[in-house]
């Protein structure tokens, strides 16, 4: 008995939830469709901003901020700053490990 009223109750919930889903769905396309149709001249305005806000973000960007490298460095070792290798292989640390151990 008790299982039945908590089953009709958890119905319930999950039908306000698929009809409210169901609602946030249809009002979206409804706003597309009640819209109502653009002229050439509006949609044509429309894209001209559109392009303008684009350009100057564009041109926000490129003035400041992080910029990007034209040309890449060579990667270097960070033990001894030579090209070619890096610490990890960097003859400098064998060297050193290597007199320690006779040590």
């Amino acid at each position: 008995m008790h299982q039945l009223a908590l089953l009709q109750a958890e119905i319930k919930d999950l039908r306000k939830a698929n009809e409210a889903l169901s609602k946030r769905r249809n009002r979206k396309k409804r706003r597309l469709q009640t819209g109502g149709s653009l002229s050439l001249q509006e949609a044509q305005a429309i894209i001209d901003e559109r392009d303008v806000r684009a350009q100057l973000k564009q041109e926000s960007r490129s003035q400041g901020g992080r910029r990007i490298r034209e040309e890449t460095r060579a990667h270097c070792c960070g033990v001894c700053g030579a090209t070619g290798h890096n610490a990890r292989t960097c003859q400098l640390v064998e060297e050193s490990s290597k007199e320690e151990d006779f040590e």
